[in-house]
């Protein structure tokens, strides 16, 4: 009887299988059957080994009568144990007696033409009977996997068919294996770095020392080289680490975590004639789930199913999308779940007990065991959310004491005392030119212009210099932090293959072109055909802006009826300002969350319809092209506040009109009070419903049956489910949510980042929501990659991509509209420039704004307005209606201000750029070593049989 152990890091002795199932496949013509029995020997006293090393620790173990290889636990194939599963495709079953799938496979001549079929769409002549429509469907979707099938053997993939049955559908998988030999020469062909048996620190002992001691004496000399120098080193590394030990205690696996994050192994691109020199290419686990699940999602990418002519269809995705399979994924490694006396058992266990937890709010993420699982990709996006999210702190305190300090500071300034006590000095115009609409008395808004001029201090400017420059040193930093995570994966030298072509992009083609490149004919798009799809695509851009900009007047409109209507009552009169722009900001929430799932669609129409050849090029358009929808989507209504609205307005009786309503001025102190309420408004209203719809809404309508059903079995229906056999791992996994691409994610981020940097002069507390916000969806999103959604493809990369470009361009625009928003929607520029202007006359008297309103308000006479008196409306106009000189004055000086103030600020960020290389000198020092040990290793036979056997790792 083999013992089976669930406690920590044991399993029996298949402990590695459950861990890292399939990972590993022998060669039987490569290994010899004695080599076979001291593996398993081995495994057999490691596992004794940690079986009683628990027992020890006081660790609960729980014993089976069964061992993995007669359990069926389903991460191999039943008929060859030794043969992982690497990928399962699942599809349904043909209604058909006879089922030709799992039939033997034709002889090699019916092989070589079995793709050479009908055109597709042929056999759908008669549309009219859904019956035989529905018949010829099926037998087309037949044709096509097994002409996959025949193709996925042909390049070496294993596989094997077996039956179960989910929600009533009789369905079937296809469980793919991808053979050892075959996954080395494809791990040398995409040149996946592995670590060499070599160890670093002697080499670089006396290379690092020298080096630091060149930097010290130029630190000496005045040379400010400690800008360059690694963040984990002197007071930084000192601070990092009290933090760390402050957060995470003496817990092992974070400890370890931390101890293990940069490896002591040179890496090197695999080479499969030297595979003894990389460590653990000997062992099952020598390649990773997620990189031979990424090796096997591009041959399954790569691999025809169809020829019609000189077209040839191929590509998993596209079988997918036209129905011929369910689902395609790999599988994760076992059940998330794990009982309150057991600790985790395999990586996704490990992932959902450290990392997918709210209690791990404030823990570091395992970045590595997270790319080990998830692959680069996913990894680094979480790289990405967790540093942005650490850069926000200090943004977030400065936000809160600016915020603070305007606060605090409401109702002292000289602009509100003087309008609250005026009592019945000022009388203003009607805010309509209807009859209805009556004069006011300025005091009356007492409240609005405290809040409006609460943000008119130089705290608000200097936290604009701030954000300005921190926006340059956070995407500096991650630079190096990307270098850093690209030289510890191994993806910091990974290219994106320009040469691998979309299968929709063959099968969209109207010409094929002879390339003398690789001399054959390729499919091509002629010139007229790419341009009036560029064309089509760009009026349909238009058409969508054109709806932006209706869906905004809309707001506006509302906004100001609702205005109107409120101020005519007199005990609403001072609210209503208030609430108009409330209520208008919901309104716009509300349009920006519908329209953006159509703009979703669209923007993958047009790119699709655009028809690019590789991946890199469909996935940055669809970016670019997702981004400017958002942006005009979120933003719109926001750039009209802050750049527009007031600006247009005229004087009484000459006021432009929007569908006969006379457009709405800003309040005293500009309109930037109104402005922080919207960004507040869509902000935080944004981030509460995208965490609703991704969170709360998958659990409780997921896609094999709601909350409400799973809630209505009975007792012993849920006793009787918990006695069934447990399903298999396939099984499992189709039941859950569909896996995606951490695009969404990403846009998420990148919109949110727009709305702490461009506006966040009117919102300083912008950054304090977005941390807030970030702390949680980390979680939320590491929960729902572990628990929710099937296991993504591991997908290479060595950086965030095309986001950084945009990254950047939000910065460089952020600095321009900070200045914009100080100079153009708050009255700290007319302030500043009334109180130099009369600083002599006012000086006697200690108050430098001394007559300051009654010099804003303009004289309306009765001609102008249609009324007995006399009133009062904010402008610099003279009793005419035109602009006086001191407007032009001011209009030159909010334009001065602009260009000097992202003159300066741009070359800030240019000093920090400089003076902050790309890449850490110590991580570039261990790059060069890198490539100079590799080099000798691989090439030099010498070399490395005279290595010291210090340095070698056995």
């Amino acid at each position: 009887m083999v013992g089976r152990a669930e406690g920590f890091g044991s399993r029996s002795r298949l402990m590695e299988r459950e861990v890292f199932p399939g990972s590993w496949e022998e060669d039987q013509g490569c290994l010899m059957s004695a080599d076979n029995q001291w593996q398993q020997n081995c495994n057999e006293v490691m596992a004794i080994y940690r079986m009683t090393t628990l027992l020890n620790m006081g660790c609960k173990i729980k014993i089976s009568a069964y061992s993995k290889e007669t359990s069926g636990d389903g991460y191999f194939f039943r008929t060859d144990s030794e043969k992982s599963i690497d990928y399962v495709l699942v599809y349904k079953v043909p209604y058909h007696r006879r089922d030709p799938e799992l039939e033997s496979p034709p002889s090699d001549s019916n092989r070589r033409t079995s793709i050479a079929s009908s055109a597709p769409g042929s056999e759908f002549q008669d549309p009219e009977n859904p019956e035989e429509f529905e018949r010829k469907r099926e037998e087309r979707n037949i044709r096509y996997r097994r002409n996959f099938h025949l193709q996925l053997r042909k390049i070496g993939l294993s596989l094997e068919f077996e039956d179960f049955k989910v929600g009533g559908d009789n369905l079937r998988v296809v469980k793919i294996n991808l053979p050892y030999l075959v996954m080395i020469n494809l791990a040398e062909k995409f040149k996946l770095e592995k670590p060499l048996r070599y160890d670093r620190s002697r080499f670089t002992q006396h290379t690092e020392e020298t080096t630091q001691e060149e930097n010290e004496s130029q630190e000496s000399a005045g040379a400010g080289a400690g800008a360059q120098e690694e963040e984990e080193g002197g007071v930084l590394g000192w601070i990092e680490d009290k933090i760390f030990r402050l957060l995470h205690g003496k817990v092992s696996f974070y400890t370890s975590m931390r101890e293990n994050f940069t490896p002591h192994y040179v890496k090197a691109p695999f080479v499969a004639k030297y595979r003894d020199k990389f460590v653990g290419s000997d062992e099952k686990d020598f390649f990773t789930t997620a990189e031979r699940s990424s090796m096997v999602y591009r041959m399954l990418q790569q691999a025809p199913y169809h020829k019609e002519g000189d077209r040839i269809f191929f590509g998993i995705d596209e079988l997918v999308a036209a129905g011929c399979y369910k689902a395609a994924y790999p599988l994760h490694d076992g059940p998330y779940e794990t009982d309150s006396h057991t600790l985790p058992t395999n990586n996704r266990q490990l992932l959902r007990y450290y990392w997918a937890s709210f209690r791990r709010w404030n823990k570091y993420q395992p970045l590595n065991l997270i790319r080990k699982y998830f692959g680069e990709k996913v990894g680094m996006y979480f790289a990405w959310t967790g540093f942005y999210t650490q850069s926000l702190f200090i943004p977030a305190v400065v936000g809160i004491l600016v915020f603070g300090y305007g606060y605090l500071g409401m109702g002292d300034d000289y602009v509100s005392k003087h309008i609250c006590k005026s009592k019945k000095k000022y009388l203003m115009c009607p805010v309509c030119e209807d009859k209805s609409c009556e004069p006011y008395y300025i005091s009356e808004i007492c409240s609005t212009a405290q809040v409006a001029t609460s943000v008119n201090n130089v705290g608000t400017l200097l936290f604009c210099i701030f954000m300005s420059i921190w926006v340059a040193y956070f995407l500096e930093s991650w630079k190096r932090k990307q270098a850093l995570l690209g030289h510890i994966w191994g993806t910091l030298k990974f290219e994106e293959s320009d040469e691998q072509t979309r299968p929709t992009y063959t099968q969209n083609c109207d010409s094929w072109k002879y390339n003398p490149r690789n001399r054959r004919n390729e499919p091509h798009m002629t010139w007229k055909t790419r341009y009036s799809r560029f064309l089509t695509t760009f009026i349909l851009i238009l058409i969508i802006l054109g709806c932006v900009l209706i869906f905004g007047i809309a707001v506006i409109v509302y906004d100001l009826a609702v205005y109107l209507a409120l101020f005519d009552i007199p005990r609403w009169q001072k609210y209503a300002r208030w609430f108009s722009s409330v209520s208008a900001g919901i309104m716009s929430l509300t349009l920006i969350i519908i329209m953006s799932k159509y703009y979703a669609k669209f923007a993958v129409f047009m790119t699709e319809w655009e028809n690019y050849k590789t991946q890199l090029e469909y996935e940055n358009n669809l970016t670019i092209r997702r981004y400017v929808f958002e942006v005009f989507n979120f933003y719109s209504s926001l750039v009209y506040i802050g750049f527009f609205k007031g600006k247009f307005n005229g004087y009484p009786g000459h006021h432009p009109r929007v569908f006969g309503v006379k457009m709405e001025d800003c309040p005293p102190g500009g309109c930037i009070s109104e402005l922080a309420t919207q960004m507040a408004i869509i902000l935080a209203g944004k981030q509460f419903i995208f965490t609703f719809s991704q969170f709360v809404v998958p659990i409780i309508f997921s896609n094999k049956g709601s909350c409400w059903d799973r809630c209505k079995k009975t007792a012993q229906e849920v006793e009787g489910q918990k006695k069934k056999k447990e399903r298999p791992p396939w099984e499992r996994d189709y039941m859950m949510a569909e896996s995606r691409d951490v695009f969404a994610e990403y846009l998420e981020m990148v919109i949110q980042f727009g709305f702490v940097t461009i506006f966040v002069a009117a919102f300083p507390l912008a950054p304090l929501l977005a941390l807030v916000n970030n702390l949680l969806e980390i979680r939320l999103d590491a929960f729902k990659f572990v628990a929710q959604l099937r296991r993504p493809t591991g997908l290479k990369t060595k950086d965030i991509g095309i986001w950084y470009n945009i990254l950047s361009a939000v910065g460089k625009i952020a600095i321009v509209a900070n200045a914009g928003i100080i100079a153009f929607s708050s009255d700290f520029l007319p302030m500043l420039l009334y109180a130099y202007e009369n600083h002599q006359k006012n000086h006697q008297y200690g108050e430098p704004l001394l007559g300051y309103v009654n010099f804003s308000l303009a004289f309306a006479s009765p001609e102008m307005t249609g009324f007995n008196t006399t009133c009062r409306y904010w402008a610099y106009r003279d009793n005419t209606g035109k602009l006086n000189f001191f407007f032009w004055k001011l209009f030159s000086t909010q334009l001065l201000f602009v260009v000097s103030f992202e003159h300066v600020v741009f070359g800030i960020v240019k000093l920090v750029d400089l003076l902050i290389p790309d890449i850490p000198s110590t991580v570039q020092l261990k790059i060069d070593i890198d490539d100079a040990i590799a080099g000798l290793l691989l090439n030099d036979e010498a070399f490395y049989n005279t290595c010291d056997k210090a340095t070698m790792t056995v």
